[in-house]
């Protein structure tokens, strides 16, 4: 599906007019991502095709904005929800889209649904990928979606509309190298469910974000997050959750992991509009230093326009290794780093099978890479 003209004329016009966020000085929007480095990624127009992923374990693929594999998963046109006023990045995203691709679930789906967004260049080239997924009402749909940046700069956005009594359980792995920009964009109708896992792995500067929007009577989304930043990475993870039907509810936790000299940063906001009434929201972040140059902090956010709420929490802890945890684990012959390697291996393989067997396939391989991250540092 092509871009509308009138849209992309509209991104081109604010790209160089508004800033990458409108709101510099507040905890939820603070310069947590350095904008700066995507301002030297050039758009390429969707001119260049690059080096082509490995498919063979995908049912859709889409590289540097064009389709590869898929093709009988498409559906029809259908309304890009994303705005070029949200901010420069979205409107730069569509001035340099190549295409958007709708891709319909129509029916219950046992196995994955494996889809791969992938991206690569020149050091300073912007490419971009967009897909719209439609699950039908009531399905019952397991899709594992894969974000890889192999080299250039990034723009993923993933617009997601799960229909009344779907359910959508959701893996989500995004690792990537240079500047990248994810957003995954969830609407709930009524009586829908989707149960997410998303992993974020590294990156000179990684912003992924995603919105869960409760549009529906009684929709709920459940989702547990793990950040993992090494070396000189930098990795901002935030997720937003909109209860605007009545009965709604939603659980989000995230954990994090900070090494070597990378900083990892968790924003998580769920609020209850006036017309979310008898809706409960709760949002927790865990994240673990393993190093004295590393930063890692967790921002959760509550707001609640409505007395009629059945619960709202956030919480955030930050915590290194313990003295008691280290020298249980000296005493037994190791070192401090490797005391802190063990930590490390039992927090990700802790999350890894906590992920629901429907997606033991993708499971495996994300369990391979980073384990072989771990292992190498």
């Amino acid at each position: 599906m092509l871009i509308p003209s009138e849209l992309r004329i509209k991104a081109r016009e604010l790209a160089n007019k508004i800033p990458y966020q409108l709101i510099k000085d507040s905890p939820t929007v603070k310069y947590y991502t350095q904008w700066n480095l995507f301002d030297r990624c050039i758009e390429t127009g969707g001119n260049t095709l690059g080096k082509l992923p490995q498919s063979n374990d995908y049912d859709v693929v889409i590289h540097n904005g064009e389709l590869i594999k898929g093709v009988e998963l498409l559906g029809d046109q259908v309304n890009i929800g994303i705005d070029p006023s949200e901010s420069r990045i979205i409107a730069r995203h569509l001035v340099n889209l190549r295409e958007v691709y709708p891709i319909v679930i129509k029916g219950d789906v046992e196995d994955e649904v494996k889809v791969l967004l992938s991206y690569g260049g020149e050091q300073n080239e912007l490419n971009s990928n967009h897909v719209i997924i439609n699950v039908s009402d009531y399905a019952v749909v397991n899709l594992a979606l894969s974000i890889v940046g192999n080299g250039g700069c990034g723009t993923n956005v993933v617009e997601v509309n799960v229909g009344d009594g779907a359910t959508l359980n959701l893996l989500t792995y995004s690792t990537n190298i240079n500047p990248s920009f994810s957003l995954i964009r969830v609407t709930e109708g009524s009586g829908a469910s989707v149960n997410a896992y998303t992993i974020v792995v590294n990156g000179e500067m990684t912003h992924h974000r995603e919105d869960y929007i409760l549009q529906g009577q009684g929709a709920s989304i459940n989702s547990n997050s793990l950040e993992f930043g090494s070396g000189n990475s930098r990795v901002d993870y935030m997720i937003n959750i909109m209860h605007v039907g009545e009965h709604t509810m939603s659980n989000s936790t995230t954990r994090a992991i900070a090494l070597d000299s990378a900083t990892v940063v968790h924003r998580g906001f769920g609020r209850i509009t006036e017309r979310g009434r008898w809706s409960s929201t709760s949002i927790e972040g865990k994240v673990f230093i393993g190093s004295s140059n590393a930063v890692g902090m967790s921002v959760p956010i509550i707001m609640v326009d409505t007395g009629d709420v059945n619960g709202a929490r956030h919480s955030a802890t930050d915590a290194s290794i313990d003295e008691d945890q280290e020298l249980y684990l000296r005493m037994r012959g190791l070192s401090r780093e490797e005391a802190i390697g063990l930590v490390v291996y039992d927090m990700v393989t802790g999350f890894l099978d906590s992920i629901s067997a429907s997606f033991k396939g993708s499971v495996s391989q994300i369990r391979e890479s980073l384990m072989s991250l771990i292992r190498g540092r």
